[in-house]
């Protein structure tokens, strides 16, 4: 569990990421190329394993999210 605990909300962002994708049907390919980022963070943000997002990683993720939200 020590590794889990690299950020707080490290975790958060993981959720929002994942949870953005179903929303909106994209790969992880897809979500890297429309965000900016490359897959391996990606998949590093998601599943944990990689580092955490600096805080600038993590505003420009949420920005883009909140940006690109489709109305429900």
């Amino acid at each position: 569990m020590i590794e889990m605990q690299k950020s707080e909300g490290f975790d958060n962002i993981a959720l929002k990421i994942i949870d953005y994708q179903e929303k909106h049907h994209m790969t992880d390919a897809e979500f890297a190329l429309a965000s900016h980022f490359t897959v391996e963070k990606i998949h590093g943000f998601k599943s944990m394993t990689g580092a955490a997002p600096t805080q600038e990683e993590e505003t420009a993720l949420e920005r883009f999210m909140r940006t690109n939200s489709v109305r429900a």
